[in-house]
C-alpha cells in the first residue's frame, strides 16, 4: 500500500463529491451497513487505520498532513455509502489515493472513521461502566466539580448528557488534556474587590463592564468591573491535568465508559441493517 494515507476526508473530501451528495441523508437512517457501529468492525478498522492512514491523519485521527477526522466538519454530512466510496476511490486532485483493499476492509475503515465522531453513547464502551462510576464519585473526585442528573458540584460542566454530545475520543481527550478545548466558560478566576472581599471560582461571563463568578458552593456572583480592584485569570483549566499518571490505563477506560453512557435520552440501537 502506498505510504500516503488511504483516507482523507474533511474539506477536501466534501469538495470532491457532488454538492447534492453532501446534504443527502439516507432514505432510512435506521438501515445501515452492518459494519457501522459494530465493535469488531471498528476495532479492525482502527488496526488498518494505524497501519496506513495514521501517516497523514495522526494515530488517533487528530490530523497532521491530512485533515483532523475527529472534528465535525463538512464531511459529516455524507452518508455512509458516500464515505465508503470516498475511501475506496480517493479524492481527485488531493494527496489521497484510492484504496486497493477488499470491500469488507474498506467498510471497516468507514466504521472506524464514523466512530471517531459518533456520540459516545452509540459506541461500545471502552471499559467497565460500573467501575468507572465508582471511580468518578470516589477516587477521581470528579463529582466535586461536575454534576450528573442533579448530583455533584457545580464548578465544572454538567455531564448528564455528555455521552450524547461527545465522541469516545473527545471524552478521553477531555479527561487527559483539559486545556485542549480552551475550557470556554470555565476559566479559573480570583477577584479582589475594592471593599476587601476576595471571590474565587470560575468565570462564566466576562466583559469590559461586568464579571460573573461561580464559586465552589454554586453561588453566582454578579460583579461590575468598577468594583474589582484586582483580577487574576488562570492560564489553565481548573480541572486537574494529571489523570494520565494518577489513573491506570484500565481506570481511564472505565471512567470514559461511564461518561459515554451519560445521556438524558437512552440510546436505542436499531436492529435493522442493509
Amino acid at each position: 500500500m502506498r505510504s500516503l494515507a488511504i483516507l482523507g476526508v474533511g474539506f477536501a473530501l466534501a469538495l470532491a463529491l457532488p454538492v447534492a451528495a453532501q446534504n443527502v441523508e439516507p432514505k432510512d437512517p435506521k438501515k445501515r451497513h452492518p459494519a457501522i457501529g459494530n465493535p469488531e468492525a471498528i476495532a479492525a478498522g482502527k488496526k488498518i487505520f494505524s497501519g496506513s492512514c495514521a501517516v497523514c491523519h495522526g494515530p488517533e485521527g487528530q490530523g497532521g498532513r491530512g485533515p483532523n477526522l475527529r472534528q465535525q466538519v463538512m464531511w459529516h454530512t455524507l452518508t455512509d455509502e458516500d464515505l465508503f466510496k470516498t475511501i475506496h476511490t480517493g479524492v481527485p486532485g488531493a494527496d489521497m489515493p484510492g484504496s486497493n483493499l477488499p470491500e469488507e476492509q474498506v467498510w471497516q475503515l468507514a466504521a472506524f472513521v464514523r466512530w471517531l465522531t459518533s456520540p459516545a453513547m452509540e459506541a461500545p464502551p471502552p471499559g467497565d461502566v460500573a467501575a468507572g462510576e465508582a471511580l468518578f464519585w470516589g477516587k477521581g473526585q470528579c463529582g466535586n466539580c461536575h454534576r450528573v442528573l442533579g448530583r455533584g458540584g457545580m464548578l465544572g460542566p454538567d455531564l448528564s448528557n455528555t455521552g450524547a454530545r461527545r465522541s469516545v475520543e473527545q471524552l478521553r481527550e477531555a479527561v487527559l488534556d483539559p486545556d485542549a478545548d480552551g475550557f470556554p466558560g470555565y476559566r479559573g478566576v480570583k477577584a479582589v474587590l475594592k471593599d476587601g472581599r476576595a471571590i474565587q471560582g470560575v468565570a462564566r461571563n466576562r466583559t469590559n463592564y461586568s464579571l460573573q463568578i461561580l464559586d465552589s458552593k454554586g453561588a453566582l456572583h454578579l460583579l461590575p468591573m468598577s468594583a474589582v480592584k484586582e483580577l487574576t485569570l488562570s492560564a489553565h483549566s481548573p480541572m486537574p491535568g494529571d489523570y494520565k499518571t494518577r489513573f491506570s490505563r484500565q481506570e481511564l477506560d472505565d471512567l470514559v465508559a461511564y461518561l459515554s453512557r451519560r445521556s438524558v435520552r437512552p440510546y436505542e440501537p436499531s436492529s435493522e441493517t442493509k
